[in-house]
């Protein structure tokens, strides 16, 4: 029998949403990637997640062809310092919008540092 490898990754992501969902929780996905195998799970995302798919790499050019399928947000990235400043700049937006939300405030340069530490990108 042969497994597709990326059908699994959008059951993997289904499994994701549906105990997030069970837990009462409202979260928001960021999924990254650059390959065919991640287009599938592109697919299941939905409206007010992000999709980061790598420019002119295999996942682009299938988002490309028909872009009105995905309900995520598309922000593209064309190498690693473009993928950290756009992830950032991402997470920095989604936890300004959840502080307002909330009514909560954490300063500018404590949520940077904090994002900067958990997403070191490799060279």
């Amino acid at each position: 029998m042969k497994i597709r490898y990326n059908v699994q990754q959008g059951a993997v992501i289904e499994r994701i949403q549906a105990s997030v969902s069970a837990e009462g929780k409202k979260k928001r996905f960021i999924y990254v990637g650059d390959g065919v195998g991640d287009y599938c799970p592109s697919l299941k995302l939905t409206e007010g997640d992000f999709m980061m798919p790598r420019k002119n790499y295999p996942v682009w050019d299938l988002i490309c062809r028909n872009p009105t399928l995905l309900k995520a947000e598309i922000r593209e990235w064309t190498d690693g310092e473009e993928l950290e400043r756009v992830l950032l700049q991402l997470i920095n937006t989604i936890a300004a919008e959840e502080e307002f939300k909330s009514g909560q405030s954490i300063s500018s340069d404590r949520k940077v540092q904090t994002v900067a530490d958990r997403c070191r990108v490799c060279p």
